[in-house]
């Protein structure tokens, strides 16, 4: 699902996706740690803009409600992407 950029959040840097089960956050470098940054950042992002937590606890909401995973692993670039299944945060 595609949708425009409202203002309610910061401009976008990496994918971010919805399905009907999940939001999804993605990171993609050649150093599997700096994805995985960028795909925690992202969804960490995503969470303070659509409810009332801080960073810090954004942060502590992904480690207990998000699922990160391998996207790909190929030509020398990495990707992860976290899966934050709806209805956990609203």
């Amino acid at each position: 699902m595609l949708h425009k950029q409202d203002g309610a959040e910061p401009m976008l840097r990496y994918t971010r996706a919805e399905t009907p089960t999940h939001f999804i956050s993605t990171g993609m470098h050649e150093n599997m740690d700096r994805a995985m940054k960028t795909a925690l950042r992202e969804l960490i992002a995503f969470i303070c803009a659509r409810s009332n937590l801080s960073r810090a606890q954004g942060y502590a909401f992904c480690s207990l409600a998000v699922d990160f995973r391998v996207t790909q692993s190929v030509n020398g670039e990495k990707g992860i992407h976290g899966m934050l299944r709806r209805g956990l945060l609203f």
